[in-house]
């Protein structure tokens, strides 16, 4: 597949599409792709909060986050939630492709309503596609994704409160 076929499923992943995420989560040329798009989500999200300093930090910042969220879930999922098959990267790279949904964070004061919505939706893609990629039934696949959504906000709860 080109980069554009991604960004296509990558829609598709977005509307919960099962086929679209075993596609992605089979390919073993997807991982470069994914990364491309957390990055350009970054850029995006640079560009549209008029930071210069943020089209270099913020694509960095995606794709690191990208890589701690899925390893959370990734270890839940297989330690926890008895997964079955699965791999880093099938879970990593759907995830990554619907990551396109971040790209509105482009468009100047629009994005902050957007950009969180579309976080919050990535939340429901996740448990979609730890679903399918670790074929779980959808009460683990949910507390898979609240786990990691429970761990963040302790992490921003404790960011607060140290920069106060």
């Amino acid at each position: 597949m080109k980069f554009g076929d991604y960004i296509k499923k990558g829609i598709e992943i977005a509307q919960l599409k099962k086929d679209a995420i075993q596609l992605v989560a089979g390919d073993k040329e997807a991982f470069g792709p994914a990364l491309g798009i957390l990055a350009i989500g970054g850029v995006c999200a640079a560009i549209g909060s008029f930071s210069l300093l943020g089209i270099i930090l913020m694509p960095i910042a995606h794709v690191v986050s990208m890589f701690i969220a899925v390893a959370i879930m990734h270890f839940v999922a297989t330690t926890f939630m008895g997964a079955k098959g699965g791999q880093f990267s099938g879970l990593f790279a759907p995830l990554a492709c619907a990551a396109v949904v971040t790209w509105v964070g482009i468009i100047p004061v629009v994005q902050l309503v957007l950009l969180p919505l579309a976080s919050l939706w990535l939340l429901v893609v996740a448990v979609v596609t730890v679903e399918t990629v670790y074929q779980l039934d959808r009460t683990k696949a949910i507390i898979t994704v609240a786990i990691l959504a429970g761990i963040v906000l302790i992490l921003w709860i404790i960011l607060g409160l140290a920069v106060g």
